[in-house]
Formats: structure tokens, C-alpha cells, sequence
């Protein structure tokens, strides 16, 4: 009899700690997943911040210097950060939302 115990107490542990690893590393990877998400999302409201600063000043000797500044290393950078960011936040959005639907699609 206490040999069927300790087999109940072993497949118990045994539940609990899968479960708990399980919880674990899904936590993690969500927690990962939605920090880049997040980094993105800084990235690109810092980058069309820094843009229209450094890049197309809103003054009329901005709009004469803008031909020059657009071509300069930072400019081009901040550009490549705001295209790209911008797609990558789309992406994630459709991705969201092609999970949300497979979750509640009943057809």
C-alpha cells in the first residue's frame, strides 16, 4: 500500500513540475516576444521624432537644407528605421490578428 502512494506522490510531483515548466518557458517566450514588439514600437516613435528634427526641420531654412540633410548617414538610418519598424509593427498586428481568429473562428 504505501508503494501505490508513492507512485500517486511521484506522478503528482511529476504533473506539477511539467506544468510549472511548461508555464515557464511559455512565459518567457511570450515576455520575449512582446518586448521586441515593444522595442519596435520605441524605435519607430523615436525614429519620426528624430526625423522631422534632425532631417526636415519645420522652418523655412529647413525646407532649403532638406535636399542636403536627407542624404546624410543619420538621416538615411532614421529612415531605414522608420520604414522598416513600420512594417514590422503591421506584421505583428496581421499576425495578431490571424491568431485571434483561428482562437474564435467556429466555421
Amino acid at each position: 500500500m504505501e508503494e501505490n502512494t508513492y507512485m500517486k506522490n511521484k506522478k503528482t510531483y511529476n504533473i506539477i513540475t511539467y506544468t510549472f515548466d511548461f508555464f515557464y518557458i511559455s512565459v518567457s517566450l511570450i515576455s520575449r516576444i512582446v518586448g521586441i514588439y515593444f522595442l519596435w514600437i520605441i524605435l519607430h516613435y523615436v525614429a519620426s521624432h528624430l526625423y522631422i528634427r534632425l532631417c526636415v526641420p519645420n522652418t523655412f531654412y529647413g525646407f532649403l537644407i532638406s535636399p542636403f540633410l536627407v542624404t546624410t548617414p543619420h538621416c538615411q538610418a532614421l529612415r531605414w528605421c522608420l520604414h522598416n519598424g513600420s512594417n514590422i509593427i503591421n506584421t505583428m498586428w496581421i499576425t495578431f490578428g490571424n491568431w485571434i481568429y483561428s482562437k474564435i473562428h467556429i466555421f
